[in-house]
């Protein structure tokens, strides 16, 4: 969740610095084999709220890849974020498991 006042400046650092951070990492990279898909979404709702919600998804092959992200990626995420934003953007970390049907 991102607040209004810090929107243009959190989206700017996150799409032009974080993104790409990842990608030298090896996420969102296109190999087939070790497929590590980044997916950018925003979250749509229709209550009003006065404030923003992303949702970024990381596709890794193995839990090895997903604790590397977290232990890497998301740790300098906050913090380089943290000083910057403050409590006017808020995250939380989730494990999914892919189904195929």
């Amino acid at each position: 969740m991102v607040e209004v006042a810090v929107h243009a400046q959190w989206y700017d650092f996150f799409v032009r610095k974080f993104i790409p951070y990842l990608r030298e990492a090896g996420f969102g990279s296109n190999d087939t084999e070790r497929q590590r898909r980044i997916i950018f979404t925003r979250v749509l709702t229709d209550n009003g709220d006065p404030h923003y919600t992303y949702s970024l998804q990381i596709e890794v092959p193995d839990t090895g890849e997903y604790q590397r992200f977290m232990q890497d990626m998301m740790s300098e995420y906050s913090t380089i974020a943290r000083p910057l934003f403050g409590d006017q953007v808020l995250h939380f970390t989730s494990l999914l498991k892919k189904i195929d049907i």
